[in-house]
């Protein structure tokens, strides 16, 4: 198995960039990977102070081999994050076939790139899984296991370019054809409203962003998402020095993130166990309400019904 290319934006944040790169360096398949590193410009009317931190994180990105190869395109102008992450991906999964992605604040544990791999080939055929991501919020689960769920997460992930190859960002397009059924799972369930609050943002020229429409992408495909049960990374950007991500203190991850998955789901459907889960915590991330105790007991008869009458009740949809 040939390893999948990695793609690494970077910009102005010397000290995070280092930070991921170390611990992308001490990945297991780190030296059987190769790098490329999207490095954007500086804004117009950039002062000194921001071109240094530019040119620092540059310099940085030069100055070791992290990966066995190391190849670094240089913008001389601004590009913004979604634009150099869009034409990126596109550029590099084109040609290899497949991609692993990360941002510059995204610090990978040891087996990182192990799973990435794995899930890449496990997968490559099987056209109802759409993404892998390495990220999981910090809910209680079992270690070293893997699960799919409908969700998207951008903090360390892959995909290939036959599902790539989709990808839209017409927000325009999305609110005409959405019914107010399908936005309410695409905000899972009201658990993350701030998912179709995106939408409307990039609709209103308020915002300016990706991972949204590539889950909106996704969501319309009815595809699936693969993530650990464990999260295989940490994000040290949640400090307000970032685009679009501020403080959320319930998303810091404490305990360690060297897991190895070894266990891989049975079956290419949802994780009913794992997705309510995540549910459960965007809620509490959110400040939403609880789900009632009810519709807990009516979700768990109907997951048993599907697990004693398979025949009977195999089209019955358990949220």
């Amino acid at each position: 198995m040939t390893a999948a290319p990695i793609i690494l934006f970077v910009y102005n944040r010397p000290d995070h960039t280092k930070k991921t790169l170390e611990a992308l360096a001490k990945n297991t398949l780190a030296q059987e990977s190769a790098l490329f590193v999207f490095a954007d410009g500086p804004k117009p009317g950039a002062s000194a102070e921001q071109i240094e931190k530019i040119n620092t994180t540059r310099s940085l990105v030069r100055s070791k081999k992290w990966c066995k190869t190391v190849t670094i395109f240089e913008s001389e102008e601004n590009r913004g994050l979604s634009a150099s992450i869009i034409s990126g991906v596109t550029r590099i999964i084109t040609e290899y076939g497949s991609a692993i992605v990360l941002e510059d604040d995204i610090v990978t544990g040891a087996h990182f790139l192990e799973f990435m791999n794995d899930a890449l080939e496990r997968y490559k055929d099987e056209k109802s899984v759409w993404h892998i991501t390495a990220w999981r919020d910090p809910v209680r689960a079992r270690k070293n296991a893997s699960f799919f769920y409908p969700n998207m997460d951008c903090w360390g992930w892959a995909t290939w370019s036959d599902r790539w190859q989709h990808f839209e960002k017409n927000p325009a397009k999305l609110v005409q054809t959405f019914t107010p059924e399908m936005i309410k799972r695409f905000n899972m369930d009201g658990s993350e409203p701030g998912n179709w609050w995106q939408v409307q943002e990039n609709v209103a020229g308020r915002m300016n962003t990706w991972a949204i429409f590539w889950l909106a992408t996704i969501f319309l495909h009815d595809g699936l998402c693969l993530a650990p049960t464990k999260s295989l990374v940490k994000n040290i950007g949640m400090d307000n020095s970032g685009v679009h991500c501020g403080e959320k203190k319930l998303q810091i991850i404490k305990g360690s993130i060297d897991w190895r998955i070894t266990r891989f789901p049975k079956k290419n459907e949802i994780d009913e166990d794992e997705y309510e889960k995540t549910k459960e915590f965007k809620r509490r991330l959110n400040g939403c309400k609880l789900t009632p105790t009810r519709t807990k007991i009516k979700r768990r008869i109907k997951r048993l019904l599907k697990t004693v009458f398979p025949n009977r009740f195999s089209k019955l949809k358990v949220y």
